[in-house]
């Protein structure tokens, strides 16, 4: 059996307000298209299928357009787990009709085992606290978070208990949405734990011949395992992503033999820094027709710096983000040219605050997590 590992698909996310539903879509073209040429039984997609919990009607129109030429292909399975970001009663209301075509649909945490045939999969999406525990007035954080890992692992654990006694022989896969200690993460990876609260070491997943997982938008071994892996977003969602290589793995079950296949890239992110001294020249060299991020390195503070740099890029490639590198002595004193509130998440927004009013911060950014983690499971409930 042939196993193609994908994640993260973030549909109807945007970028500093640019729509990416055009970048799906090309990837989604590829998808298909990958799916025959490469022969491949079944399809694993590791959560964030959408970028919110109520996603922009064109974003659901294009899973289900996708849906709909996975089961005319007739040849690939698929098994979908729901992601953070997802509503987990938006991704499960079809389930029923889309098991039909042999597509298997995981929002909420359960006993989810899907027999392939081939191999058996523990399709476990994104466990939410209320998930794994019940929730105590006064608790120390310290006591939250050992609770809620020693859950984590209950729940693999029981999974792969289920596998066993149904696979015999056959290999065992794991899916999975969570953060595993010692990976590498991105600007855009929005968490809703508190800190590393849900975050787990790569032993819980002992005993998977193969665990695939999202969360992370880096396509990445964990611990140094090639069969437990991320396999990242398909579309850089953040400029910190602007370097990655996108990339799906697939998974041949016959030796458990491990390949990447790379995404081709239908929009570039340019992430650059420039010094004001010689702007012109290093503006030169930021790539053309792409969507950039230029910091400028500054001597002194220049209000007009936005205008300046838009106006010296003209039509050649456009600036998403302008960034001042100032010294330490003037940068707190400047007027700041960075990202609009808009483009901000609301811990960066509170982070930001603190900072203003020069408030220690470690307990009220417990507490807003808490908020932030409480008005998520509201959303998606």
């Amino acid at each position: 059996m042939r196993i193609l590992h994908t994640a993260d698909w973030h549909l109807g996310a945007r970028l500093v307000e640019r729509d990416r539903l055009p970048e799906h879509a090309a990837f989604l073209d590829w998808l298909i298209e990958t799916l025959r040429t490469e022969k491949i039984d079944t399809l694993l997609l590791s959560g964030d299928v959408f970028d919110a919990a109520n996603p922009p009607q064109d974003a659901v129109a294009l899973y289900f357009d996708f849906l709909k030429r996975l089961a005319d292909l007739r040849t690939v399975k698929a098994v979908i787990t729901g992601g953070n970001h997802d509503s987990a009663s938006h991704l499960n209301a079809p389930r029923e009709l889309l098991k039909r075509f042999e597509v298997h649909v995981f929002g909420h945490a359960g006993e989810n085992i899907v027999d392939l045939g081939e191999a058996v999969v523990a399709a476990v999406p994104f466990l939410r606290e209320r998930d794994l525990r019940q929730a105590a007035v006064g608790e120390a954080m310290t006591d939250v978070q050992s609770q809620v890992r020693a859950a984590i692992r209950d729940h693999y654990a029981a999974q792969l208990g289920s596998c066993r006694a149904l696979a015999g022989k056959r290999p065992i896969i794991a899916m999975g949405h969570l953060t595993v200690l010692g990976a590498s993460t991105s600007d855009s990876e929005r968490d809703i734990h508190i800190g590393n609260l849900g975050a787990v070491g790569a032993d819980v997943f002992e005993g998977f011949g193969y665990t695939a997982l999202g969360h992370l938008h880096k396509p990445q071994r964990v611990a140094g395992l090639e069969h437990v892996r991320y396999s990242g977003s398909p579309v850089a969602l953040s400029f910190s992503e602007a370097a990655d290589r996108k990339s799906v793995v697939v998974l041949d079950t016959e030796g458990m033999k491990i390949e990447t296949l790379s995404i081709p890239a239908t929009r570039l992110l340019t992430r650059v820094s420039v010094s004001r001294a010689t702007l012109a020249a290093d503006l030169e060299k930021v790539a053309a027709a792409s969507w950039a991020e230029i910091t400028v390195k500054l001597d002194a503070p220049e209000p007009d710096l936005d205008r300046l740099i838009r106006e010296a890029a003209g039509a050649r490639f456009e600036v998403l983000k302008v960034l001042a590198d100032l010294p330490l002595s003037l940068a707190s004193t400047w007027e700041h040219t960075g990202p609009a509130l808009s483009e901000l998440q609301p811990r960066e927004v509170f982070r930001e605050l603190l900072k203003e009013k020069q408030i220690e911060g470690e307990e009220l950014s417990a507490v807003f997590e808490e908020l932030l983690a409480l008005r998520e499971q509201k959303i998606t409930a």
